[in-house]
């Protein structure tokens, strides 16, 4: 059974959210354009009040995007990518933060607890990631159906639907060349208490990849220093994780992306992110580590991940899977 976040209990899960961002290691910003043009999108109404009520399906006007295997004429995955306004939450700033976490800290809810981390500002970032998507989803899912909120900075955020499938289906989806460092805490040992939440996998992954936006821009901004660490890593590893979420849903409930096409395209948006950030904090020395490359390298090429490639290709088409995850478009 899916859990419905708008009736669970919030003490509970604030407590997992905050447990799950000390997993976390990773961190950057950039500036993050949509891929291609971004579509305005109004800002949904809080359960507090308010009128507005946003399909958690998230079709853009045109009832969204085509599949990516429609033709030429198809718009770029990602492009028709549904976000709301999410306005700053609380005020906040110091000359260490950088950009990035700066925005992070400011859209945090004052009513969540401690999330400060100021002698590791990307897991600082990533805990107030869990944090924002922890208050996405009980005060802004006005959808009446479950669903998981993301905040992706610049005060944009989404909502996305559950699939019908558990956390446990997208473990075995993942090939044994690309089990890494985050496979047994963020794919398997949560599946005790979060089997219900498929979910929770694109919540790590938009942790990982705003703790990546934390990094980059430290180091950009020259506020970095010169301790080195993991800072993309996790991003490029949980963007493999939610390929093989995707790759679930495609084989165990087959008209998820048909009603939902704002997922297909959130998962497009933020995995072009993902790898560019992972692609620009690669090559800073603080950050560059040859067991990441060994990792993308697995994924451009092992066969026992043939079966997620072709995934990306059915679903984001051979031009995308060439230019942003670094494949071939051919079919394997």
């Amino acid at each position: 059974m899916i859990r419905d976040w708008t009736h669970a209990p919030r003490p509970a899960l604030l407590v997992a959210s905050g447990a799950l961002a000390l997993l976390a290691c990773s961190g950057d910003y950039a500036q993050v354009p949509s891929p291609a043009a971004e579509p305005s999108a109004t800002r949904p109404a809080p359960r507090d009040g308010g009128h507005a009520r946003p399909d958690a399906r998230g079709r853009p006007d045109d009832g969204g995007a085509p599949q990516a295997d429609g033709g030429a004429e198809a718009p770029w995955p990602g492009s028709q990518v549904f976000f709301f306004t999410f306005p700053e939450q609380r005020t906040g700033t110091h000359p260490s933060w950088g950009a990035a976490l700066t925005d992070l800290v400011r859209h945090l809810h004052p009513t969540y607890g401690q999330y400060d981390y100021p002698s590791d500002r990307i897991t600082w970032g990533q805990q107030l990631s869990f944090g924002i998507s922890s208050h996405l989803r009980f005060a802004y899912n006005v959808t009446g159906e479950p669903a998981n909120g993301f905040y992706v900075l610049q005060d944009r955020a989404t909502l996305v639907a559950s699939p019908a499938i558990h956390l446990a289906d997208v473990a075995p989806r993942v090939p044994a060349s690309l089990r890494g460092a985050r496979y047994q805490p963020y794919l398997v040992t949560p599946i005790t208490d979060w089997n219900d939440t498929p979910t929770f996998v694109l919540d790590a992954w938009v942790s990982f990849t705003n703790g990546s936006e934390v990094g980059v821009d430290l180091v950009a901004s020259g506020l970095w220093g010169a301790a080195a660490r993991d800072a993309v890593g996790g991003t490029l590893e949980l963007t493999v994780y939610t390929l093989a979420f995707g790759l679930a849903v495609e084989e165990l409930d087959a008209t998820y992306f048909v009603h939902n096409p704002s997922t297909r395209e959130f998962l497009a948006w933020n995995a072009e992110r993902a790898m560019r950030l992972y692609a620009e904090g690669s090559k800073l020395a603080v950050f560059a580590d040859a067991r990441h490359e060994a990792y993308r390298a697995a994924w451009i090429g092992a066969p026992d991940a043939a079966p997620l490639r072709n995934f990306a290709r059915r679903v984001f088409g051979a031009p995308y899977c060439v230019k942003v995850l670094g494949i071939s478009g051919a079919k394997e």
